[in-house]
């Protein structure tokens, strides 16, 4: 193998296009059109009795720690920095993040280690280690299967299976991990944009569906490394592929943005499906109703 192989979570890639190309940058499943249809009229019903969009919310989370004997260990300053990380990159949503360092769980289990998504040790984990996930994110962190960073169970899959509902990150992506360029912290602000129910910003390519989000440019791929400003994959030659948002898999230091309307649309998911976070694990209704406008 030549010095330039791209080399990330126990997997070899001839270069780093090569392992975008592979998928594994990210685990969220691709929705078919009737799916997305579906989504659409049932979050459209919610904003058309509901109307306004929630000011602020808080998100509760739940470190769930999994470790192969020293292998996998998150430290302390790590989740602080994560958690940093997080609410930067939502603070302009009214998305705040918080957490309770005595609620952090660490479990030696080498079994779910290196667990693959939809597998029995991802079941068996969450079985184990969830907390209720209608008012808590609960984000696992552990190997998972080679070349993966991480995964996110869409808000829409929360009643039917809430047992599953969560973020799965691969461990060494945390700020300070050996998984550059993807250690500064954004799998998991990727990761939760698909739990609050964005999709990819090059979802279905160039096929006129896209991501449901009207001020995401369309692209025909999805970006890696850090490109220059310009067209790069833009489905329209007059516009420019966004390649500092969240939702693309440009490299953690390259992402710095949501757009507008990606901000409304998880919003209206929240309010649609994740309406438990304005309740919270410790916060009373009432004081959860003055978060609407």
């Amino acid at each position: 193998m030549s010095d330039m192989v791209f080399k990330i979570n126990r997997a070899e890639y001839r270069d780093q296009e090569e392992y975008i190309k592979s998928g594994r940058r990210c685990g969220a499943p691709v929705p078919t059109v009737l799916e997305m249809d579906r989504i659409r009229g049932e979050i459209a019903a919610v904003r058309m009795a509901v109307r306004a969009r929630p000011e602020t919310v808080t998100v509760n989370v739940q470190f769930n720690h999994i470790t192969n004997g020293s292998q996998g260990v998150i430290e302390e300053v790590q989740r602080e920095k994560q958690i940093e990380v997080m609410n930067k990159a939502y603070s302009i949503s009214g998305i705040k993040f918080t957490y309770d360092p005595s609620s952090v769980k660490t479990v030696d289990k080498p079994a779910w280690f290196n667990m693959g998504m939809a597998s029995a040790a991802e079941r068996e984990a969450k079985t184990a280690l969830h907390i209720p996930a209608e008012h808590s994110l609960n984000l696992y962190t552990a190997a998972l299967q080679n070349g993966l960073l991480g995964w996110a169970h869409f808000p829409w899959e929360l009643a039917g299976d809430p047992i599953m509902d969560g973020l799965v990150i691969l461990w060494s992506t945390f700020p300070g991990g050996e998984s550059a360029p993807y250690n500064l912290g954004q799998t998991v602000t990727h990761e939760a944009g698909h739990w609050f129910g964005l999709w990819h910003t090059f979802q279905g390519n160039c096929d006129g569906v896209g991501d449901h989000v009207d001020d995401t440019v369309a692209h025909s791929d999805p970006n890696f490394g850090c490109p220059p400003d310009g067209n790069n994959g833009a489905c329209s030659q007059q516009e420019k592929a966004p390649i500092h948002n969240y939702m693309n898999y440009t490299d953690d230091a390259c992402m710095t943005e949501f757009t507008k309307g990606q901000i409304e649309r998880m919003q209206d998911c929240i309010q649609t499906y994740r309406s438990g976070l304005f309740i919270g694990p410790n916060v009373t209704v009432a004081a959860a109703a003055s978060t609407l406008r």
